[in-house]
């Protein structure tokens, strides 16, 4: 019998040897491990080659425009450089900077690329007299200067989805001395190292062995890059897995020029409400005011002291834990010959040089919600977010700083904390709105009643239905009576409209019942003959609310926004050339290229000539009608201007309208509820708080060779002598001038 074999020859289904899956579990390993390489240098492509950070978009007011006899004192352009962050100085200014010199200012103005045209960094001083510019002189050479554009104010910006802020600096715009401290308190080895420092690894583990807790990291500026762009800040070591090959990854294709700009650029410094502030350059700007060109050794000591713990070194809450840090990184700094011995005790002995405090997020959120709104459907929130886009606009800060001092000293004649306000001021001929509120705090983000708040306009639509009656056989001499009338409406219910006085004032000039504010005088004139012109002239102006007019709209229940309002009342103020609001200049990308530019927009709507007599007609309500306490406030001065309220007096209105000036003023509560308050007792009031500080111009009324003006007696209408101190100059079309005689009223 044959002898059996001691091992058997595996047949070709039989078991592989133990090698077989060593050979298949190291394959695996690899194309694992080299699939995850591959996914974190996707990581690194998405976000360091491509749009390596989400920009806000920044929102500009208009650039100030300094000239000799420029209506401007040296408070009011102190308060425009502070809200571009320059700050007060003793010495001579540096870029971001001024200082005061008797009655002038010197400043150091920054550059500034208006969208293809750099106007660089300039050296001037600005000479006041009796409120007004009285020279301009370059501070360098000490020539004049005829005009100079200030760069725009930043009023605002459009944050991405995760909240953070940051400018971004190029790898020729990092001071060397900034690069320098952050590398000797953060990483002495970092020209050396691939992304791993095996002996900071190692001291780190043996500090915090001896110390029985994590007293030390040993991560490198690269490591902490990759931690702070592409990882979470959770501890695990899975994370520092990650960490230690995205560091390496970044060793590999990026120069340490790039790294390290990427990570003064990114790192996390301080947290301002929602918003997080990332990177150097705009840390300085909050917490200094400055440009980080123009940092001292304690500013930048400070900083780079923040890096280590934002939250535990914040000047702010922790302030002697600041000082104590800082003063750490310049100790660092002397003893690595970052600083001379004097240079090192002056620093050491320097306050933390803060701001008392961070600016606001967005300071005028009305205006900026404003401006997203009739920003074009182009630029989605994504992009307002993402692409770092220049928006340019027609925001004035000195007039909106007008405002909200006037609107404060306005509300606070009424002893209602409930009381709201919405406030909109434009430029009426180009259409340029300057200023905006819709809170009684302006800087609250809430609601926006200016925008938003539907309320009946009252009285407030008496120009245009004088307007709309004009264009039939009537004019201001006209004689119309003050009588009641019952009208019988779709519903069958009974509309019976009265005067707000409740009383019955006879016959009189549709002048005179114009600038009292008769209702009952315009509902009889409305129903017979301007409801229709009404409603169409609504429409030209795209106020017209609703398909079916009901003759109620003759007393202004039909509800508007103010700055609906103020539409309206723009056709009016400029002769019946309609210019569509608008808050938009231009918006221009990170390159400087203009990508959209609002065009000037005007055309006429409305009859000159009939305008004029609205005009005029409105003067008169200033003079001695609804709003004559402008008169006696402002005496001298032309002002043009419609009182309103609405039943039980729960809205007050004012629009009124200066030399190229609209002012339109609404105060009410949220939930509906009577103020109290007429359109004379209190909207006017505030506005008249607000334009004193605004700095009043007459309005002018424009020269029209159709019109004729001749003096009446304003009770009937009848010529008078123009000797008659008590007649009213009124402009006519010619051959439509009063056929009779009148006394002196």
């Amino acid at each position: 019998m044959p002898r059996k074999p001691k091992h058997r020859r595996a047949s070709a289904s039989g078991t592989r040897p133990k090698s077989g899956y060593l050979g298949y579990a190291l394959l695996v390993l690899c194309v694992g491990f080299a699939l995850y390489l591959f996914y974190l240098n996707h990581l690194i492509d998405t976000r360091f080659d491509g749009d390596t950070w989400a920009l806000p978009s920044r929102v500009y007011a208009r650039a100030l425009e300094l000239y000799p006899g420029l209506a401007l004192t040296r408070e009011q352009l102190e308060y425009e450089l502070e809200l571009s962050s320059y700050l007060r100085v003793e010495g001579e200014p540096a870029v971001g900077q001024y200082r005061r010199l008797g009655a002038s200012i010197e400043l150091h103005a920054r550059e500034f690329d208006f969208d293809g045209s750099l106007q660089p960094a300039h050296r001037l001083q600005v000479f006041f007299e009796q409120g007004r510019v009285a020279a301009l002189t370059d501070a360098s050479g000490g020539g004049e200067l005829t005009l100079f554009r200030l760069p725009p104010v930043m009023i605002g910006s459009y944050y991405p989805d995760n909240g953070e802020d940051r400018l971004l600096l190029a790898e020729d715009e990092i001071p060397g001395h900034l690069v320098d401290t952050l590398i000797a308190v953060e990483d002495r080895g970092f020209y050396d190292h691939y992304g791993l420092s095996p002996r900071a690894i190692m001291r780190a583990l043996l500090a915090n062995i001896e110390a029985g807790k994590t007293v030390q990291g040993g991560s490198t500026l690269t490591q902490q890059l990759a931690k702070n762009m592409f990882l979470t800040p959770q501890r695990s070591l899975l994370r520092k897995i990650n960490e230690a090959f995205m560091a390496l990854l970044l060793e590999l294709r990026f120069s340490k020029q790039a790294i390290i700009t990427a990570y003064i650029n990114e790192v996390f410094l301080l947290q301002q409400n929602r918003i997080a502030i990332h990177g150097f350059a705009r840390a300085s700007r909050m917490l200094f005011r400055r440009s980080i060109d123009h940092l001292e050794a304690q500013h930048v000591a400070l900083l780079v002291g923040m890096v280590n713990g934002p939250s535990r070194y914040n000047p702010f809450t922790h302030p002697e834990a600041a000082l104590s840090r800082r003063n750490l990184v310049l100790k660092i700094m002397l003893d690595q010959g970052l600083l001379e011995a004097h240079e090192f005790a002056t620093a050491a002995a320097a306050p933390l040089g803060t701001v008392d405090q961070l600016p606001g997020v967005n300071p005028f959120p009305a205006y900026l919600d404003l401006v997203k709104r009739q920003l074009p459907a182009s630029y989605s929130a994504a992009e307002l977010s993402r692409r770092g886009l220049r928006v340019f606009t027609a925001f004035d800060p000195l007039v909106q700083r007008n405002l909200e001092l006037g609107l404060a000293r306005g509300l606070r004649r009424f002893d209602q904390p409930d009381l709201q306000v919405a406030v909109v001021i434009a430029d009426y001929l180009n259409g340029d709105i300057l200023a905006l509120v819709s809170d009684r705090a302006s800087d609250y983000p809430g609601y926006n009643r200016a925008l938003m708040a539907q309320r009946p306009i009252g009285s407030l639509i008496k120009p245009l239905l004088l307007y709309s009656l004009l264009q039939g056989d009537l004019t201001l001499a006209s004689r119309v009576r003050d009588k009641p009338i019952r009208i019988r409406q779709s519903d069958g219910k009974i509309w019976e409209p009265r005067n707000y006085d409740r009383e019955l004032h006879g016959e009189m000039s549709l002048y005179q019942a114009f600038i009292h504010s008769y209702n009952l005088p315009f509902v009889n004139l409305g129903t017979a003959a301007g409801l229709e012109a009404l409603a169409q002239n609504l429409a030209q102006i795209k106020l017209l609310k609703h398909d079916v007019v009901y003759p109620s709209i003759l007393l202004g229940t039909s509800a508007m926004s103010a700055y609906e309002v103020a539409q309206m009342f723009q056709v009016i103020a400029n002769n019946g050339y309609f210019a569509p609001l608008t808050t938009l200049r231009r918006v221009s990308d990170q390159q400087h290229r203009v990508l959209e530019q609002v065009p000037l927009e005007s055309y006429k709507l409305f009859d000159q000539a009939r305008i004029i007599q609205v005009q005029r007609a409105m003067i008169g309500v200033s003079e001695s009608g609804t709003a004559s306490y402008l008169a006696q406030r402002f005496p001298g001065l032309t002002l043009a201007g419609k009182t309103g309220t609405t039943n039980e007096a729960r809205d007050s209105w004012f629009a009124g309208f200066t030399r190229r000036l609209l002012n339109v003023v609404w105060l009410g509560r949220d939930d509906n509820q009577p103020v109290n308050l007429t359109g004379s007792s209190g909207a006017l009031r505030v506005w008249a708080d607000i334009m004193e500080l605004q700095g009043i111009e007459s309005f002018k009324l424009s020269r029209d060779d159709s019109l004729v003006w001749r003096p009446i007696n304003p009770k009937d209408g009848g010529l008078v002598r123009q000797s008659c101190t008590n007649g009213v100059l009124l402009p006519f079309p010619k051959g439509r001038v009063p056929g009779f005689r009148s006394a002196c009223p």
